[in-house]
């Protein structure tokens, strides 16, 4: 791997930013989800103003604006299909810390990101989001 940032990572990065985010999308964006999720969470959500859609609402719904923030732990791929571990630490819109490992992975055509799936530590995310730290990734 290079040390430029690959697709994955940028995506990650620009978590709750969703201007940044609709800028490194294709038309014909999808994003995914674990499939035990709801379906309107889950996904897929497909084509940009979908994708777009989906993450306004989760970092304006679930997220305190502002508070995401994500810490890289591992990085592998290139500009056609990359992968990122990371804990996404951010402020839950009902005053719970947030602090869950994730894993998502990208792929691009064109330079822009066309396909996302994002794999969570769901029983986690839905334990910190009720105020319960479960699941809380240990400190480096």
């Amino acid at each position: 791997m290079s040390s430029a940032q690959t697709p994955a990572r940028r995506v990650v990065e620009a978590f709750g930013d969703c201007d940044a985010l609709a800028e490194m999308y294709t038309d014909d964006v999808t994003w995914r989800l674990n499939h035990s999720l709801a379906p309107n969470i889950a996904g897929p959500h497909v084509g940009k103003e979908a994708v777009c859609g989906f993450n306004t609402a989760v970092f304006t719904k679930f997220y305190e604006p502002g508070s995401t923030t994500v810490e890289i732990l591992d990085e592998i791929g290139d500009e056609s299909s990359s992968v990122v571990r990371f804990n996404m630490h951010a402020m839950s819109k009902r005053g719970n810390s947030y602090d869950v490992e994730y894993v998502l992975f990208a792929k691009t055509t064109g330079g822009l990101v066309h396909e996302v799936v994002e794999l969570l530590d769901t029983h986690a995310s839905n334990e910190q989001h009720a105020g319960n730290a479960v699941g809380v990734p240990p400190t480096q």
